[in-house]
């Protein structure tokens, strides 16, 4: 049994992922324009007829989503930002075949994430700030305090299902466009629940310069669309 998006790579993936995302809004009636800025990382702005909203995309390969807890799990980097969670999921892990879009209200996924905040903080879990806290989409259970919050994906169903080969040979161009100019967030390549001290689980050089540009502009308070990196690699 093979893994399709494994196979074709980490970026490759990715890409697809949130070209599934995208192309699952515009078939939605939206209209979507990219929102450059720190703090404001793969956001979008949506429009559909008078209503303009703002959403981030978010895309899992395991059926989790992550955001990062600010100031002692009292805010969400990038998620307080929005009114829109637009998620693009897997319908298997193992062995995906499709791909499926869900339109989550912000203040919904907030409640989830603050009450897995909460259960975990309760257990004594390592809560680190700024680093991506991870919530189930589908059901879970209450026992277990990293589930608490689950079934997203039950209380809100899919707004499109789409097969990896549809992804790669169907996407409107437009679409394709906006998804191969964004990048991935560190909480997107960070494994998921890994300790704060723990470098996250880099796979290539792509996901490597991500986490690199991250971090300065956490150290520096530059936005990470202006940080330029360059790699010289020599014998």
């Amino acid at each position: 049994m093979s893994n399709r998006l494994k196979e074709m790579g980490q970026s490759k993936a990715w890409h697809l992922l949130v070209g599934a995302a995208l192309e699952g809004a515009r078939r939605e009636g939206y209209t979507l324009q990219k929102l450059p800025g720190r703090g404001l990382s793969n956001t979008y702005s949506m429009n559909k007829g008078n209503l303009t909203k703002v959403a981030s995309v978010r895309t899992t390969r395991d059926r989790w989503i992550a955001f990062p807890p600010l100031m002692g799990g009292t805010t969400w980097k990038t998620l307080n930002e929005v009114s829109l969670v637009l998620v693009a999921a897997v319908d298997d892990k193992d062995n995906p075949q499709c791909v499926d879009v869900y339109l989550f209200p912000a203040d919904e996924v907030r409640n989830r994430f603050n009450a897995s905040y909460a259960a975990r903080q309760a257990a004594q879990h390592t809560l680190p700030d700024n680093y991506g806290m991870w919530v189930m989409l589908d059901q879970g259970d209450d026992a277990y305090p990293s589930q608490v919050g689950h079934s997203l994906a039950l209380d809100y169903p899919a707004i499109a299902r789409f097969t990896i080969d549809e992804l790669e040979k169907n996407i409107s161009p437009d679409v394709r466009k906006l998804a191969d100019d964004d990048t991935p967030t560190l909480e997107e390549v960070a494994p998921r629940d890994a300790p704060e001290d723990i470098l996250p689980a880099l796979n290539n050089v792509a996901e490597v310069l991500v986490f690199a540009r991250e971090k300065i502009a956490s150290l520096t308070g530059m936005q990470s669309t202006a940080i330029s990196l360059d790699l010289k690699m020599g014998m």
